[in-house]
């Protein structure tokens, strides 16, 4: 078991997307045609990005708020994520190689672990990544339908207001230009969904090492060895083994405990900045949802699916993150929850001293954030959901 086997789909998303985050703590993942992929990729985005900017500008304001904003700031977010990742290459392999030498471990609890623990985000994501990727080609592919109606067409006619020459222009460029639009809006979801997975599956991997620890400690407790009673006359000669065995276990859990809170430094190290990006863009990724939202009753029905179907993805994958990250804090500080209620008082003075010591960490609440206004959590959902509509609101008046 290794970070790539655990979770098949964050690796195909990662290759898809081209992002090309690394997998494996050399730098041995990508063959030369993956490389290639990725540039090609990016390339595209590069000039999506330079077209949408001055098309933007050229267009109504309310066309560029309602269609333009959203691919600049999805751009913006995706640029950033990657780029920062890739930047702390040396430190992401570090990460890696420690999952992999703890994950490497032969043991069937923490396999099943993992597995449930990683298991449960798949569905939501293929679920995001699909809704999301369905929703853009059908936006994308109403503009087609002007084709058959006109030969001269406007930068407002884009389905992205975008520039590829100046206007009017023939059909010809028309369709080029919205072929690219799609592509490249597909190509730049699929990025944001490829490195959403990847972040997920990190924060995954560690929340599952915390419910390993909790589990492990309480099955320590509950052991019918290490119950035996000492005082029970013709099971005395057991007693030591048992006290032997008991020690044994809760050292090896603690090296375990300590490797964890270093593996778990160093992702907040890596995702920290990451996360208050997060929360700020996914402020102003909502605030443009919300602008569409409010203009369905001009929309067509299908845009109005489309509108919805996208909205739906877009918080389903925000509600993933905040969820996931929840977890995460959730586990840190619940490691002795589950062994408080077993029979740990009957041990002797060293067990029963490091259990109280694990307890006390218990306290230590993990910041994954680097400003604690903006980290990610259960009830900053709520909160981002709520400050994107108010901003939106502001800028329809200001229209």
């Amino acid at each position: 078991m290794d970070i790539q086997n655990v979770n098949s789909l964050n690796v195909r998303l990662n290759m898809i997307s081209g992002n090309l985050l690394p997998m494996t703590a050399d730098d041995s993942s990508f063959s030369t045609f993956w490389k290639v992929y990725s540039f090609l990729v990016w390339l595209l985005e590069i000039v999506q990005i330079c077209v949408l900017i001055p098309g933007c500008i050229h267009v109504p304001k309310e066309k560029a708020l309602k269609d333009g904003l959203i691919g600049i700031v999805v751009t913006i977010e995706v640029v950033f994520l990657v780029v920062q990742i890739h930047a702390r290459k040396e430190l992401v392999q570090r990460l890696i190689e420690k999952f992999s030498d703890i994950l490497r471990v032969n043991d069937d609890i923490m396999r099943n672990v993992v597995m449930d623990t990683i298991k449960p985000i798949k569905i939501p994501l293929k679920f995001y990544w699909t809704a999301g990727v369905m929703s853009i080609i059908i936006w994308s592919s109403v503009p087609f339908t002007l084709v058959f109606e006109r030969n001269t067409f406007f930068y407002v006619d884009y389905r992205m207001p975008v520039v590829f020459s100046k206007e009017p222009f023939s059909t010809s460029i028309f369709v080029l230009g919205s072929f690219v639009v799609m592509t490249s809006s597909m190509f730049i979801f699929t990025k944001k969904v490829g490195v959403d997975s990847y972040m997920i599956n990190m924060i995954m991997l560690l929340t599952a090492q915390y419910k390993y620890i909790a589990l492990k400690l309480s099955m320590i407790f509950c052991d019918r060895i290490s119950q035996i009673k000492c005082n029970s006359s013709n099971q005395e000669k057991d007693c030591p083994k048992t006290k032997y065995n008991a020690e044994g276990q809760m050292k090896s859990l603690c090296r375990h405990h300590h490797a964890i809170i270093r593996v778990t430094l160093l992702l907040r190290k890596l995702l920290s900045l990451n996360f208050s990006l997060i929360y700020i863009i996914s402020v102003f990724r909502f605030c443009c949802i919300a602008i569409m939202v409010v203009s369905i009753p001009s929309t067509t029905l299908l845009e109005t699916f489309v509108i919805v179907m996208y909205a739906i993805g877009g918080v389903v994958q925000l509600y993933i993150m905040c969820s996931c990250v929840q977890q995460l804090l959730d586990a840190s500080i619940k490691i002795s929850d589950q062994a408080f209620h077993e029979e740990w008082y009957q041990f002797g003075y060293s067990i029963k001293r490091t259990f109280m010591f694990m307890i006390m960490a218990n306290n230590l609440e993990l910041k994954l954030s680097t400003f604690e206004k903006y980290n990610l959590s259960l009830p900053s959902f709520m909160v981002i959901l709520n400050q994107s509509y108010t901003i939106a609101l502001l800028l329809l008046k200001t229209n």
